[in-house]
């Protein structure tokens, strides 16, 4: 296995680990229920549980500290094997605040099957988890009685102040006076242990607190205190109280030879029995830190949002670096070995894809049939596939145009969507053996080429034709900034996975590179076929012009596809102005067909245009030919194109050009030479007409220039570029030699 293949292997397994992890934390949130107020919930069971009872069992677990497995398999057992009717946390139930740590204890004390109460420690609070234990659990001190004992709650965290919990504490204690039995539980121990830190805030409370406390649970003869402190088991009686530390439910013990224990409480009529429970045995040092490690990982992966964020920055971080290495695996230099003039020589074998072709009249349709008919006089081989269309159309007999089955027909954007499933696409590409795949859109038909080649082995090339986020009012997405985001991330993604991209114009080159696309960009505009213009005479181009307009009427024309992408209300509102600002008479042709001609011919009559403005429908490509060769001037109002194929066309046929400033427009429009751009301003478009319409002067100039601009954009050397980039992209990927 070379070194590019073993990187992109780790590159891939990198990124199985990000989707394990987002996936992971999703599974977290979405199957672990939310709990609240776990404490009330929990006391209001042990109060139904032992109404009118006065003899019950429970037990005194302290230290528990995540350690679920030990608490679980050793612990549990036991409390129920006691016979305990509910089970107390005195402190320390958790190893540290974090949202992970409760939502485990959680699960773990869920198996217990008997009702808890938790005391707040010193770990609950940690690491800001005073609000989530607040939230999960309820208030840090509180109380509770059965029928004959009184269980008061205290919060020796700091949450709260002692001088308010003292005088709660003095109320509770009074109120306590009438039961037998009187039971205190806090997270701190009230004695220091020997051996043990006497200043250790975590275990012991502070010394003259301790002193009052004392006092108090002496005076209300208080049967039995009992706290987690120190994680190792300790009783003593002190003026007549019992003192209780817990030891360690779980977690690190401090003494080698403690085990993990819980107190059993057993309550009768008459007394109390204390009996301190140890585990069977306890874990080995090495099982030990095992379980410790398998407590981190469980809360590393149930994290709060910064370490959620961190974690998915450093894969990607991993992953983004794999990538540049394998970036750099690339050979800078082509391997020279490969005969590229016997490649150059070559007969080509050219598959394309496009999600609209003939019979649909369109910009893209005809600038891929111009570059097809131009291939196929060049001697190279191409097959074109297409979607098939309800109405009659004749292909060429060859079989050179493949027409994939359509699954249903979009009404709105006018053409039908091909069934890319069809396995006769794959069947056909496969039997006609291309050298190189040209798509001219980046998705459907354009993905579905692209996958082909990558399977083939072959490279791809990309024409970007349309603008699509002009298109996105087609996207079932809410929001034009969020379809702008969608279109802007297709395109560059596309991009991004082809050999070489064709844009029609610089300012489309400028775009695509602003994206982010760094693939070969070659610019190389549609080219217009001269013998659709040569074919007319004089006399026909005369007689088509008089059936629209008088000898000395100017005559406008404008051709696009009726729909809402090619701005004609502004056309439309701008010749209205025309109309109202001059007294000469003109006329208009608007040729071409869409969803929005119907609208548009009702919008020209409330307007009173209609006797200037006159709707043709679709005509065929040399018929339209005529038209530019008979008006005076074409009228463009489009924001939406990479190039505007219709304005050379028009220079082709001597009509100078007034259009809206665009994208596409700049780089065909040279103001002033072959036409006029302005502003998106109904005001300046119609001022702009006016100005050419007015001055005969200039607009025979314009008209002269615009036939020599016309020139440069031929077909036959339009395509001989095309194929000159076909042969450059098929001996790249030849020459591409990886180790």
């Amino acid at each position: 296995m070379n070194r590019k293949k073993r990187l992109t292997l780790c590159l891939f397994f990198t990124l199985l680990l990000l989707t394990v992890l987002v996936g992971y934390r999703v599974y977290l949130f979405v199957y672990e229920a939310d709990y609240q107020a776990l404490n009330a919930e929990n006391i209001e069971r042990i109060e139904t549980r032992l109404q009118g009872k006065t003899s019950y069992r429970f037990a005194v677990v302290g230290n528990i500290r995540n350690s679920m497995r030990i608490f679980e398999r050793r612990i549990a057992p036991r409390i129920k094997d006691n016979g305990a009717d509910f089970m107390i946390s005195v402190g320390n139930a958790v190893y540290d605040g974090a949202e992970g740590k409760y939502r485990l204890l959680y699960r773990g004390l869920k198996k217990l099957d008997i009702p808890y109460v938790l005391a707040a420690g010193h770990n609950e609070v940690e690491d800001f988890g005073a609000g989530k234990f607040y939230r999960h659990f309820g208030p840090y001190f509180f109380s509770f009685h059965l029928e004959n004992a009184y269980f008061i709650f205290l919060d020796s965290t700091g949450q709260t102040s002692w001088k308010w919990q003292l005088r709660w504490l003095r109320q509770e204690l009074t109120a306590a006076g009438q039961y037998p039995f009187r039971f205190v539980f806090l997270g701190h121990s009230l004695f220091s242990l020997p051996g043990l830190d006497p200043d250790d805030t975590h275990y012991v409370l502070e010394e003259n607190l301790s002193r009052d406390l004392q006092q108090l649970f002496s005076r209300y003869r208080v049967t039995a205190v009992f706290s987690a402190g120190y994680p190792t088991y300790h009783e003593r009686v002190e003026q007549g109280v019992r003192y209780i530390v817990s030891g360690g439910g779980g977690g690190l013990l401090l003494d080698q030879q403690e085990p993990y224990q819980f107190v059993k409480v057993a309550v009768g009529p008459k007394q109390v029995v204390f009996e301190n429970v140890a585990a069977a045995d306890r874990l080995g040092t090495f099982r030990e830190k095992l379980e410790t490690l398998k407590l981190y990982l469980h809360s590393f992966f149930y994290m709060s949002l910064f370490n959620l964020l961190l974690v998915l920055s450093v894969v990607s971080l991993v992953a983004l670096r794999l990538y540049s290495l394998i970036l750099r695996q690339e050979h800078l230099y082509r391997d020279f070995s490969i005969d590229e003039e016997a490649l150059s020589q070559k007969t080509l074998r050219v598959a394309m894809f496009t999600n609209n072709y003939l019979p649909f009249i369109g910009g893209v349709p005809l600038s891929i049939d111009r570059l097809y008919r131009g291939l196929v006089r060049l001697g190279t081989t191409v097959k074109v596939f297409a979607p098939s269309y309800p109405q009659p159309w004749k292909d060429p007999e060859d079989g050179s145009v493949f027409r994939c089955p359509s699954l249903f027909h979009a009404r709105l954007a006018g053409f039908p969507v091909a069934n890319i499933f069809s396995r006769k696409i794959k069947a056909v590409f496969k039997v006609f053996g291309c050298d190189l795949v040209h798509v001219h859109h980046p998705f459907w038909l354009g993905k579905k080429g692209m996958r082909l080649a990558k399977k083939r082995g072959v490279p791809v090339v990309f024409t970007y034709h349309t603008r699509l986020e002009r298109y996105t009012h087609y996207f079932p997405l809410p929001g034009t900034a969020l379809k702008n985001l969608v279109a802007h991330f297709l395109i560059k993604r596309f991009a991004n996975h082809c050999d070489a991209i064709i844009t029609p114009t610089p300012s489309t080159e400028e775009y695509l590179r602003n994206l982010g696309v760094s693939a070969l960009i070659e610019t190389i505009p549609t080219g217009i076929s001269m013998e659709d213009y040569t074919c007319w005479t004089a006399q026909q181009v005369h007689a088509f012009r008089n059936q629209y307009a008088a000898t000395d009427e100017p005559l406008l024309i404008s051709v696009s596809r009726m729909a809402k992408e090619k701005n004609l209300d502004f056309l439309i509102d701008g010749l209205a102005k025309v109309k109202g600002l001059i007294c000469t008479p003109f006329k208009c042709l608007l040729v071409g067909d869409g969803p929005e001609k119907t609208r548009l011919e009702e919008k020209v009559s409330a307007l009173g245009l209609d006797g200037q403005i006159i709707f043709t429908g679709n005509m065929p490509p040399r018929e339209v030919a005529r038209c530019y060769l008979a008006a005076d001037l074409f009228i463009f109002a489009s924001t939406s194109e990479t190039q505007g194929m219709v304005l050379v066309e028009a220079m082709a046929g001597g009509c100078p050009v007034v259009a809206v400033r665009a994208s596409g427009v700049h780089d065909v429009v040279k103001d002033g030479y072959n036409g006029l751009t302005v502003a998106e301003s109904t005001h300046s478009w119609a001022k702009a007409v006016i100005n050419m319409l007015t001055d005969s002067q200039q607009l025979s100039a314009m008209s002269q220039n615009s036939l020599s601009f016309a020139e440069n954009y031929s077909e036959e050397n339009i395509t001989e570029k095309v194929l000159k980039l076909y042969r450059r992209v098929v001996i790249l990927g030849k020459s591409k030699n990886v180790p």
